[in-house]
Order: structure tokens, then C-alpha cells, then sequence
């Protein structure tokens, strides 16, 4: 799984980015405006499947970009040889066969689209190759006086020019639900209504069983697990220090009440080696997503890559084509390793209430018209217990206790599988 900014600059560009002549210009037509296409492709040193997603910019009013289906994609080498791209998903391509940049080689991209438009990067080589040295964590503050857990990485560069940087992450962490119960209330029927004589002669457990069936879930729903993939332009760069060096230049800062460091926490960081143009690409796309209006007198227009339509040179065309050197590093904690002792952070969700629906309700003519029970269980509640009433009216009786769904089931929040790159 690779972390995508692809939304990132979607959200962006929708509200249109800005010419790399800085030249202002009107805004337009709906229909221009949501007919940009969106092209991220980093080829990288890495010896896998490379990646391409082309999407179409969209409308204010729309839910989010369209993929661009269809497509012809190669990656074409200074070489002589030649990767060709299959769409794997909606909007995502995959080389067909596995493959790694090289160095001293030019790479250019071209794509056809399904309507027979014709697009062309410009040439690009592999930048310099930069490796990770160290991924850590320390407590501390941020700049805010936040306290919490600062993730950082040193990377000790040999190459005489200053290097440019950009970083990814994929967070994983141990998800607990502190509510739950191994067994769970199925409903087995709920074809209301019923008359008043229905249940004439059962007793309370026999108008249980009617309804519910209490059993031992089939997979366990405690302990989950949850990935989340950055969506932030993380930048850095040597050309203002004297040693060219990044040292402890932080990727991510979790405050210490961050559910997600409850248990353990594992973060997965990708560093990319960035040529000059693509650093300023994507510095440009961060500083204006942080202008405070983006339709104020300053409103800029759009932002140029280095991909540019061969069959209408005045078409507007959005994104990268970059050769990355890449590394990456993982490092695992448990909050009791930087906070021994120390009460761990609120779940993801205030788990403090309980509840005890009745188990049937009627109407004026004692007709039985529903069951509480079943209404939350059908909202997602979860059983958590049973109770110790002695009342024997099923009216007002409170057999069963049950708690918000994200208390007594991890799955809401995550997925019970275990990663395969987990450790304990």
C-alpha cells in the first residue's frame, strides 16, 4: 500500500492552483474547471510494481474526483526498453512487470487516454540516493507546548550538493475495544407485531429465546488493527545547512492523549530524494493550501507540472512525473515505554455509559408492537452483559445490558488481522 497525496491535491485543485509564472487569471467555467486531468506517477528505485493514478478534477458540489479509466500507459527508458501499465483499480495503474530505476538513465512518460488524447512527461533521471540512517521517537512538546510523541529521522548525506526531500507515512496501531464481551445477541426474530395472548404462558427466558440467541462470536472482535496513510506534503531540504545533513527532522507528532498510542504504535516512514523542480512543486502546492483564502484578490491560477498534452498544447494538465530514489525504515513503541506508569490516553470513543433497554414494548391494546432490545441492537450497539433483574413483566424487564458498538467491537475502528509485518 502506497500513501497518495492524489486527494491532497484534489481538494486543491478544485479551487484552482497556480501558473509557475505566477500569472493571475479568471476563474472558469464549471465544466473547464472539473475537467483537468490529474496525473501521480513517482517511478522509484524499488524493485515492484510502479504506480500511476489519473483522476479528473471535480465540482464543488460533486463528492470527489472521478478516475480515469481506460487509459494506455508506458514508462519508455533512454535504454531502449519500454514498461508497459495495466489498470489494476478505477483510475490506478500498475506496471505489468516488476522494475527499478537506474541510475545515469532517462525515463518519459506517456499516456493515452480512452478518448485518444495524447500526453508526454518531460525527461527524467533517478535523483541521488540518500538512505535513511535513523527513525526514532521521543517524548517531548511541540511547538505548541502540546506534550506527546515526536517520530524522527536523521539522514547523514555524502553528496556534495544539497538534497531535497520529501516524506510519507503509513501508521499502524493496536486498536483494544475496553468493552467487549467474547459472546454477541443474535436477533432471530423481528416480524412485529404480536397480539396481547402471544406469549401466553412463557416466562421471560422463554420470550428471549423467541427473540435473541446469545452466542460465542465466531472470530474475535477485541483486538484490531489500523492503517492510516499520511495526507500532508512533508518537505525538507539541506540547501540552507552547512553539513547537508537532516537530523532530527520530525515526520510526525502524536499528542499524548492520541488514542491511537494507547497500546502499540508502529510507523512505517518513506523518504523520497526530490530533483529541484519537484521540491518547488510541491513547496508551492503546500503554501497554498495554507493561504487563508483561496478566493481572495490573490487567487492565483494553476499550477504547471512537467506533463504536457501533445494533442492540445493549451490543455491544463495536473501533476508529477518523478524518478525517486526511495528509503524507508519502521520503528515500533508501546505507550508504557515513554509514559511507564502513566494512564493511558481516552479511547477513541467515551465508553463510560451502559445500557439496559427494556425488552418489549406495546401499544394501548397490550398489542406487541416492538422491542427496544432489537431496535439498538440494529443501531449497532453491542451486548456487553446480562443482568440480575427479577422482574418477570416483559415490559419492564432489563435482561440485557449493552454498550456503544465502537466499545465492544474493535472492527468498527479497524480490522482484526494481524499485518503481516507486525511485531510484538
Amino acid at each position: 500500500m502506497m500513501p497518495s497525496i492524489k486527494y491532497y491535491i484534489q481538494s486543491i485543485c478544485v479551487l484552482l492552483l497556480c501558473f509557475s509564472c505566477v500569472e493571475e487569471i479568471p476563474l472558469e467555467s464549471e465544466s473547464e474547471i472539473t475537467n483537468y486531468l490529474v496525473i501521480e506517477a513517482t517511478i522509484t528505485d524499488q524493485l515492484v510494481k510502479q504506480r500511476v493514478q489519473l483522476s479528473r478534477t471535480y465540482g464543488l458540489e460533486e463528492e470527489g474526483p472521478q478516475p480515469e479509466s481506460n487509459a494506455t500507459i508506458n514508462v519508455n527508458v533512454s535504454n531502449g526498453v519500454e514498461y508497459e501499465f495495466e489498470e489494476t483499480n478505477p483510475g490506478i495503474y500498475e506496471s505489468i512487470s516488476e522494475f527499478r530505476a537506474l541510475e545515469d538513465l532517462d525515463y518519459s512518460m506517456q499516456i493515452i487516454t480512452n478518448s485518444g488524447t495524447v500526453y508526454n512527461s518531460e525527461l527524467e533521471k533517478l535523483t541521488p540516493v540518500s538512505p535513511i540512517n535513523n527513525l526514532y521517537v521521543e517524548r517531548g512538546f511541540d511547538e505548541n507546548g502540546l506534550e506527546g510523541v515526536s517520530i524522527f529521522v536523521d539522514t547523514f548525506n555524502s553528496d556534495e550538493n544539497s538534497l531535497n526531500y520529501r516524506y510519507e507515512y503509513e501508521e499502524t496501531y493496536k486498536i483494544i475495544a475496553p468493552l467487549y464481551s467474547p459472546q454477541e445477541l443474535v436477533i432471530l426474530n423481528d416480524d412485529f407485531d404480536y397480539p396481547p395472548n402471544f406469549f401466553a404462558g412463557d416466562t421471560v427466558e422463554d420470550i428471549m429465546d423467541f427473540f435473541f440467541l446469545l452466542q460465542n462470536r465466531p472470530e474475535q472482535e477485541q483486538i484490531c488493527y489500523n492503517t492510516v496513510l499520511s495526507d500532508e506534503i512533508i518537505l525538507a531540504s539541506t540547501e540552507e545547512l552547512t553539513n547537508n545533513d537532516i537530523d532530527k527532522f520530525r515526520v510526525r507528532f502524536i499528542g499524548r492523549n492520541n488514542y491511537i498510542m494507547s497500546h502499540r504504535y508502529s510507523i512505517l516512514v518513506r523518504q523520497y530524494v526530490q530533483s529541484q523542480e519537484a521540491f518547488e512543486y510541491y513547496r508551492t502546492l503546500s503554501d497554498f493550501s495554507l493561504s487563508e483564502s483561496v478566493f481572495s484578490e490573490n487567487q492565483l491560477g494553476f499550477l504547471e507540472g512537467n506533463v504536457f498534452s501533445v494533442s492540445n498544447p493549451d490543455e491544463k494538465v495536473i501533476g508529477l512525473f518523478q524518478v525517486s530514489s526511495v528509503s524507508e525504515e519502521r520503528v515500533y513503541f508501546n505507550y508504557s515505554d515513554l509514559f511507564p506508569g502513566e494512564v493511558l490516553p481516552p479511547y477513541a470513543n467515551s465508553c463510560d455509559d451502559f445500557f439496559t433497554p427494556i425488552l418489549l414494548k406495546e401499544d394501548f391494546f397490550h398489542n406487541i408492537i416492538g422491542s427496544p432490545v432489537i431496535d439498538m441492537l440494529n443501531q449497532g450497539f453491542q451486548f456487553y452483559d446480562l443482568t440480575l433483574s427479577m422482574d418477570f413483566n416483559p415490559f419492564s424487564v432489563n435482561p440485557y445490558v449493552l454498550v456503544l458498538e465502537s466499545c465492544g467491537d474493535c472492527t468498527v475502528l479497524g480490522e482484526n488481522i494481524v499485518p503481516d509485518f507486525w511485531e510484538e
